[in-house]
């Protein structure tokens, strides 16, 4: 790559971005070592790591955006990463950080998943097949609906359907697919707190909860807007016996089986579970599983 010395380091962050859109990874590196040789800044930090994750450095990478870290501390995107590549298992992901991920892949999201053979979908909709039909007579809200792949599959048993995105690109994505009825921009957990009790049927989670690892207050929050015997179905990344949650390598959560059921306690009844590879990623399957946990009935008075 020859040196342009008419660039800044603006314009050496912007071909290091290209750089690594396209894979060439070396080269990005190069771009963003030029920019900080003109200007020490957290972008170009960021993208230097962001380079040596894909070179397979992680120490380095980690090096990078502690330097990173000190011009950005209160980056949300760079304190995730750090804690991936440094052993760290903080209880889920900054918002800062899910939004920069799924605004950056919103416009190519559903080819991306193809490309992945990704299942999330899929898994869920063959639960929901074992307990009820297709009858359109049901309540459902889908968390972290993206671009409403993951509710696609469940308009046909959706008197209303409704979802909840934290990108603003992805709320866009999931407007243009026509499927909800309803659609809310903001932070899973603000927006539960804000619905009434008891109001839905079914309640959806495709591949959100990869990105909350400690997912006790969301499960509360879930089985209070569920209807006596709505159930929750939604998938994780397995995790090892004992585990509990844990952040992984991806940035991404696993969670073992013993944590589901203790996160259910007597708020929700674990009833039915589908094991599968919801994706595969670097050449290697990932294995997920599909859970279905209910909210029991109301005693008779």
């Amino acid at each position: 790559m020859q040196h342009d010395t008419t660039l800044d380091a603006l314009g050496w962050e912007q071909r290091g971005m290209l750089a690594q859109q396209a894979g060439r990874h070396d080269e990005a590196m190069s771009c963003f070592e030029r920019a900080l040789d003109q200007s020490e800044r957290a972008v170009s930090w960021l993208g230097m790591a962001l380079s040596q994750i894909d070179l397979k450095r992680p120490d380095e990478a980690a090096s990078s955006l502690r330097r990173a870290a000190t011009l950005a501390p209160k980056s949300g995107v760079i304190s995730h990463l750090l804690a991936m590549l440094t052993g760290q298992n903080p209880g889920r992901a900054p918002d800062g950080y899910v939004t920069w991920v799924f605004n950056g892949y919103a416009a190519g999201f559903d080819s991306h998943l193809a490309s992945l053979g990704y299942r999330g979908p899929e898994m869920l909709a063959g639960l929901a097949g074992r307990f009820c039909l297709p009858d359109r007579r049901r309540d459902i809200l889908d968390l972290g609906c993206g671009t409403g792949l993951s509710g696609l599959p469940f308009r046909p048993y959706a008197r209303r359907l409704d979802g909840i995105d934290l990108a603003p690109a992805m709320i866009e994505q999931s407007q243009r697919r026509g499927i909800y009825d309803s659609l809310h921009q903001g932070e899973i957990h603000a927006v539960l707190a804000a619905l009434p009790d008891a109001s839905f049927d079914l309640v959806l989670a495709a591949d959100t909860l990869i990105y909350i690892g400690d997912i006790d207050a969301l499960t509360g929050a879930v089985a209070r807007i569920l209807k006596p015997g709505g159930s929750f179905l939604f998938t994780v990344e397995t995790g090892a016996p004992g585990s509990g949650f844990r952040l992984t390598r991806t940035g991404r959560y696993s969670h073992a089986e013993d944590y589901i059921h203790a996160i259910a306690g007597d708020r929700l009844t674990v009833k039915d579970h589908a094991d599968g590879m919801i994706r595969v990623e670097a050449g290697k399957f990932t294995e997920g599983r599909a859970w279905r946990l209910v909210r029991p009935q109301q005693p008779d008075a």
